[in-house]
């Protein structure tokens, strides 16, 4: 899959406005999503460019096909299955990491493994990577993408325009 999808219009700070283009690839069981608000033909953006979903998105306008419910399962797709194979943490791990940073904590590697040591799953004897209970960080694993949340993201409303970089 490689789709192309233009949310609405957003907000870009006292600005005019512009396009939000997400741009979906799956490839051989890897998934990548990455975004730009308000493309340019130059190649640059008027808003940021990349991993766009870790910051809110103010829209003036959605269009068609999208509402404030379908917008908010999509960017929680991305940020549960962007790179999907590249996880550095068992299931187990990473939930812990995730309740961890929910509680106020920010990420940084070795914090995480403190914190998963004091709660005994720094190495995850339920998760056996090559025969061995997985330690975090060593390896990158792969998360298996449902097929429900492939037919999810193969449903999106096709951008009707394309953006400047095509």
């Amino acid at each position: 899959m490689n789709k192309i999808i233009n949310i609405g219009v957003v907000d870009l700070g006292g600005l005019k406005g512009g396009q939000l283009f997400c741009n979906i690839e799956l490839k051989e069981g890897r998934l990548s999503i990455s975004g730009v608000e308000a493309p340019l033909p130059s190649g640059n953006a008027r808003g940021s460019c990349g991993q766009i979903v870790m910051h809110e998105w103010n829209f003036k306008k959605l269009h068609k096909g999208w509402t404030p419910a379908l917008v908010s399962k999509f960017r929680k797709t991305w940020d549960k299955y962007h790179l999907n194979d590249m996880k550095a943490g068992s299931p187990r791990q990473e939930l812990a990491i995730k309740a961890w940073q929910l509680g106020g904590a920010k990420y940084e590697y070795t914090a995480a493994c403190v914190m998963l040591k004091e709660l005994g799953i720094l190495e995850d004897s339920e998760y056996l990577h090559e025969g061995k209970p997985y330690k975090y960080g060593s390896a990158w694993l792969r998360c298996e993408i449902p097929n429900e949340v492939i037919s999810f993201l193969a449903s999106l409303p096709k951008s009707e325009n394309q953006p400047a970089w095509v």
